[in-house]
């Protein structure tokens, strides 16, 4: 549900909107273990793919799944499980980590995640439009650098929060 109203918060500028979708994913991955993060994913594209609108604009369809930034969309999927991977093991163990720690770690993890997405949605823009590399970079990556640095940095703040807020209440019982 997260992901399905991060999409609607969409700020259309070209090829690829600008939307709140990847917070919404790296916050599944910092919160849910790897298997729920995943079917929260693969449930979102489904709906999408089923015609619900989901997506970025209050899209839907398969014509979504199969246009240019579809890269993206399916980058997901590799993108929750990247992130989810490497955070296993500090969500659950944060009492006995310092707190630079658990913001470095997630933050590593987001950023890890962000490349593997952006990879994903740059590769596919690139066969779906034909367009030269230096076309694709300077419309696909370069004009949402700040936006990539502003939803790592939401997401990593809220993400320790919660493992902070959790641990504490696991301690009370």
């Amino acid at each position: 549900m997260l992901i399905w109203a991060s999409a609607w918060i969409s700020i259309p500028i070209g090829p690829v909107p600008i939307s709140l979708q990847t917070v919404a994913i790296f916050l599944a991955a910092l919160l849910l273990p790897m298997g729920p993060a995943l079917i929260s994913v693969l449930l979102y594209i489904a709906l999408g793919a089923a015609g619900l609108p989901v997506f970025a604009g209050g899209r839907s369809g398969i014509e979504v799944l199969s246009g240019p930034t579809a890269g993206f969309i399916f980058g997901f999927l590799i993108a929750v499980i990247v992130v989810s991977y490497l955070t296993k093991h500090i969500r659950y163990n944060v009492r006995h980590k310092k707190n630079i720690d658990l913001y470095w770690q997630a933050t590593r993890a987001c950023i890890i995640g962000t490349i593997v997405l952006q990879v994903c949605g740059i590769l596919w823009g690139k066969v779906y439009t034909g367009e030269e590399w230096d076309v694709v970079f300077n419309s696909w990556l370069h004009p949402f650098y700040f936006n990539m640095i502003i939803k790592i940095f939401i997401s990593v703040l809220i993400g320790v929060q919660v493992w902070k807020e959790t641990s504490r209440h696991n301690q009370i019982y």
